[in-house]
């Protein structure tokens, strides 16, 4: 019984220590850097559409089509990019090594949503005066969503409760108001976002002062 409760000990220790771990090396700066992005990108795109419902783009030029959708993607990078530059930069301030394994689930949990994601923007953009565009911000928000739970199933709680926030958010904004694609995107990956980094970061203020 004793080496038992020695090892169920050893067990809760280690699960505890990764718990911290984790939540030490969630991008808590880098989900309120990229949410503030997604802000000042729903505010360009109400200047460039005039309207909150995305289906005002195919009024745009080509030229305006290539505008805006290259301002979104450098939003997309620029979070990634900032997202990776502070969690190795944690990590390398924490002496925490880095494991590849959780960057590897979560890219293979995303790759699949982003790419059906992709291709589905560009099929609505082709086609010159479809209205359907609309749709594609709900769209967005539940394979985000569903790759983010995906991807939190091997990790703590928080990426999983985000997770399924996008999607319920996402089922919303696609059956209640597809017309206010704008806005369900600022209040989805600009607030959702900002919300989550903040939590995190209180996290880990509270780990870091265990």
């Amino acid at each position: 019984m004793e080496i038992d409760e020695a090892r169920a000990r050893m067990r809760e220790i280690q699960r505890i220590m990764e718990t911290a771990t984790l939540f030490t090396l969630l991008p808590g700066t880098a989900a309120v850097i990229g949410g503030v992005l997604v802000f000042l990108g729903c505010g360009a795109s109400y200047w460039f559409l005039n309207s909150f419902d995305f289906a005002e783009i195919t009024r745009l030029s080509v030229p305006g089509r290539v505008t805006f959708c290259l301002m979104w993607f450098t939003i997309a990078l620029a979070s990634v990019a900032v997202n990776v530059l502070l969690t190795v930069r944690l990590a390398a301030r924490q002496r925490i090594a880095l494991n590849p394994r959780p960057a590897q689930v979560a890219m293979f949990a995303l790759t699949p949503c982003v790419v059906v994601a992709s291709v589905l923007t560009f099929q609505f953009l082709m086609e010159w005066q479809s209205r359907e565009i609309r749709y594609i911000a709900p769209v967005w928000l539940m394979l985000y969503g569903t790759g983010v739970y995906t991807a939190g199933l091997f990790s703590i709680r928080a990426p999983r409760v985000l997770g399924l926030a996008f999607l319920l958010m996402g089922i919303v904004a696609l059956l209640c108001f597809p017309c206010y694609g704008v806005i369900s995107v600022g209040m989805s990956f600009g607030l959702l976002h900002v919300m989550f980094g903040a939590y995190v970061l209180r996290k880990q203020r509270q780990v870091a002062a265990q």
